[in-house]
């Protein structure tokens, strides 16, 4: 009975979190975007937002396609999916930390920082470039055969209206 009760006050309190958490996000990134375009006009970080969205776009649609084949109860390549959705969007993040280093290195006059911080900056940007598109590539490795296979469906499925969950 105790451990029931312990259940139903933490769902309960769990839906309230989610809630603040998503909004939370919703500030967070509204508040991001909102910064990112103020610094894209005065620095001209268009190629860098760029990058970040198209990673951020390739990993939502990775996820997508994992939660198709786990609604066809194909496990394997909705995990395989998943895993590639990860690696995408930890990509995604590297992207929008190497704009960040790139801010920093270009906001900094040379005056303010030592010759071998600005050389350590320059070194970790492009070992954050380096695991970005490592990340990316091992992504799109995973997902392309998932993506060129597709799902297994005959002409008879494409003709028909209903949607069979039945598998053959």
């Amino acid at each position: 009975m105790a451990s029931t009760l312990g259940q139903l006050i933490a769902m309960n309190l769990a839906r309230p979190s989610r809630i603040l958490i998503r909004i939370a996000l919703w500030v967070t990134g509204a508040g991001y975007l909102f910064i990112e375009a103020r610094e894209v006009v005065a620095t001209k970080q268009i190629a860098n937002i760029t990058i970040f969205a198209l990673l951020f776009v390739l990993a939502s649609h990775q996820l997508n396609i994992s939660k198709v084949y786990l609604l066809v109860e194909k496990l394997s390549l909705a995990t395989r999916c998943y895993r590639a959705s990860s690696l995408m969007f930890i990509a995604s993040l590297m992207a929008v930390f190497d704009a960040s280093i790139d801010f920093l290195i270009s906001s900094a006059s040379p005056e303010s920082l030592s010759s071998s911080i600005l050389i350590s900056l320059f070194i970790l940007g492009w070992v954050v470039n380096l695991v970005a598109v490592i990340l990316t590539l091992v992504s799109m490795e995973l997902f392309l055969p998932v993506m060129v296979s597709g799902p297994k469906t005959t002409p008879d499925d494409w003709a028909s209206d209903t949607v069979s969950n039945s598998r053959k």
